[in-house]
This record gives C-alpha cells, sequence and structure tokens, in this order.
C-alpha cells in the first residue's frame, strides 16, 4: 500500500501536484512531472491558469489513486477529458464509471477514486483541477461581474455519489481539443481563455447529466441553418413548423430549440420579420396593391398582413407607405 502522507489543505496547490510526482522540468507557468513509482507510470504537464484554477495534460500506463481521505479535506473538482484510451474508475462506495476517447469526467472531493484501470493501450487526458472556493472568486474577477456564487457552482455534481461521465458536446470538444494546440504567442492568455470557457460550458451540468439546453451538435445547427434559409428564400410559402423540420431532416422540439437559440427569436417571430422587412420593400412600389403584397409576403388576405404588419411596425401598410412618400 502507498504511504499516504498528510495533505495540507492550505498548502498551495502546485505543492499538492507535487506530492506524488517528481518534477522534471519547470518553464514559467509551466511544469512537467513524472509519477513516482509507487502512484504509477506516466507524465503531467500542468499549467498554472488562476488562483485555484490548474491545467494538466497527461499519459498515462498506469495510475494508483492517492491521498483520498487527506483530499476530502479540500473542495476541489476535476474536470477530466479524455483525449484518448480508455479507464473504468471505482468509487469508495463501489460504484463504477467507464470513460473513452471524447468522454467527460467529473470527480469531486467528497467521494473517493478507489481504482483506476487503464486501457491496456494506456489513456490520454487533460484534467481542469478547480478549487471551487477560488473559483467564484476568479471567474468574478476574469468576466468582471459578481454572478458567480462559490456554493452555487457545479453544486448538484458534488452532491453525487459518484463521479460523472458523459460525451463530450461538439463545443466541449472543440475547447479540450483546443487546450491541446495552443500557439506558443500568447500561450497562457489562449490557455486561461480556453479553460474558463470549459467551465462555463459545464456549468449548467444537473443531476449528474449535463443540460441539455445549451447544447447541439454541428451537425444540427447545420440543419437549423438549413431551416432558416427555406424560411427566407420564399416569403408565401406557409410550411408549418412540422413541414420544415421535415425538410430538415430534424425534429420539430430540436428545430424549434436550436433555432432560437441560434437567432434569439422564435421560427413564428423570425418569419414575421422578414415578411415585414420584405413587405415594406415591396410598399415602395406603389403599383404593387397592398392585397397583392400580402400574398407575395405569405398572407391569405390584406386583413391578416395589416395586422401583423400593425403588430411590428406599429402603423398600417397605407400609413407607412404613405409616411415614406411624404418624406421623399
Amino acid at each position: 500500500m502507498p504511504n499516504k502522507r498528510q495533505l495540507d489543505p492550505n498548502k498551495p496547490s502546485r505543492e499538492l501536484f507535487g506530492e506524488y510526482m517528481h518534477l522534471i522540468s519547470k518553464k514559467d507557468s509551466e511544469s512537467t512531472f513524472h509519477l513516482t513509482r509507487e502512484y504509477g507510470e506516466g507524465i503531467m504537464r500542468r499549467y498554472h491558469i488562476a488562483r485555484g484554477v490548474e491545467f494538466i495534460y497527461s499519459e498515462i500506463e498506469h495510475f494508483v489513486p492517492s491521498f483520498q481521505e487527506q483530499k476530502q479535506m479540500v473542495r476541489y473538482l476535476e474536470i477530466m477529458y479524455l483525449v484518448d484510451g480508455h479507464a473504468d474508475f471505482e468509487m469508495e462506495n463501489r460504484r463504477i464509471a467507464s470513460a473513452d476517447r471524447g468522454d467527460v469526467v467529473l470527480f469531486h472531493s467528497q467521494v473517493a477514486t478507489k481504482k483506476c484501470l487503464v486501457g491496456e493501450n494506456g489513456m490520454r487526458c487533460i484534467s481542469l483541477v478547480v478549487f471551487i472556493d477560488d473559483l467564484a472568486e476568479e471567474l468574478n474577477r476574469f468576466f468582471e461581474t459578481t454572478v458567480f456564487e462559490k456554493d452555487r457552482l457545479f453544486a448538484e455534481v458534488q452532491k453525487a455519489n459518484s463521479c460523472i461521465a458523459f460525451p463530450a458536446n461538439d463545443l466541449l470538444g472543440r475547447t479540450f481539443n483546443g487546450l491541446l494546440q495552443v500557439p506558443e504567442e500568447y500561450g497562457d492568455q489562449y490557455r486561461k481563455l480556453l479553460t474558463f470557457q470549459a467551465i462555463l460550458a459545464l456549468l449548467n451540468v444537473q443531476d449528474g447529466k449535463p443540460g441539455s439546453d445549451g447544447y447541439f451538435s454541428g451537425d444540427t445547427g447545420s440543419k437549423v441553418h438549413e431551416a432558416r434559409k427555406l424560411l427566407s428564400e420564399d416569403l408565401s410559402e406557409t410550411k408549418s413548423i412540422e413541414e420544415l423540420a421535415g425538410a430538415v431532416k430534424l425534429n420539430r422540439t430540436s428545430l424549434q430549440k436550436v433555432f432560437r437559440q441560434m437567432y434569439g427569436m422564435t421560427i413564428k417571430e423570425y418569419r414575421m420579420q422578414i415578411r415585414m422587412q420584405e413587405a415594406k420593400n415591396l410598399l415602395l412600389d406603389e403599383s404593387r396593391s397592398v392585397t397583392e403584397i400580402a400574398g407575395l409576403c405569405g398572407y391569405a388576405n390584406a386583413s391578416k398582413f395589416a395586422s401583423s404588419f400593425r403588430k411590428i411596425v406599429g402603423m398600417s401598410p397605407v400609413e407607412w407607405r404613405r409616411l415614406k412618400e411624404y418624406k421623399k
């Protein structure tokens, strides 16, 4: 059994990392360690991001979890992204979680990891280690706000009775992989920006699952973009939302939810806005009647068109046309 040296929770985080690793090089904010033999085999490269926030890139062939009882003295969270490989984690309460390439695993200090079984080809991973009591202060300072409260940050994660594992969405995958490709110039600044972006993207984790409201794949985004183009191409077309969803091969709920997220308005609101914009352009042509313009903009009759126009513009189509004629 490893000799569990006592951890001092008041130590700087850089010293906690050094408890079970040999420092083999140090340059500015970057330190490279080799695991001591009793705790495994592998290399870890650590970057200090901010007070209580550390970024670690690891290549691990074998790993023995350590200092679990002492770690519970410190309120921390480890956000791990598996770049490559496979790992199984057994918690002290006997719960087990597995992770493969592209998965995110969240560990917190109140449920200790008893065993870590790494796949035969090892694993490469990125870990963001955050000390909760410092994180809110750093986020508020960085974003010049006061909205982050330490008792609310990852509160649901810290209540979980195991680590939490789930596939990374496109945003998280791009963010974590971006941390592997940080340019040399302004590297510390890039790394800090991407680290905080990953943390923000994970703050809506609830009940052990990533919230779905804020996440959609690149493929879904492309389909919603295509739906918006279809709405704009023929304003006289009166496709229902179900027909629009079918045309882009997306279910209605996803289309509506992601459309609002991407464009800041519902499909109905967007369709009305672009119809009214086109109506204004057509009203400048005095040879066209209001009834004709209503049909070109997808309205069955002039009365419904006039009602929608007044709701958006604040006056009737006839009044708007007269106003424009007066200003000529």
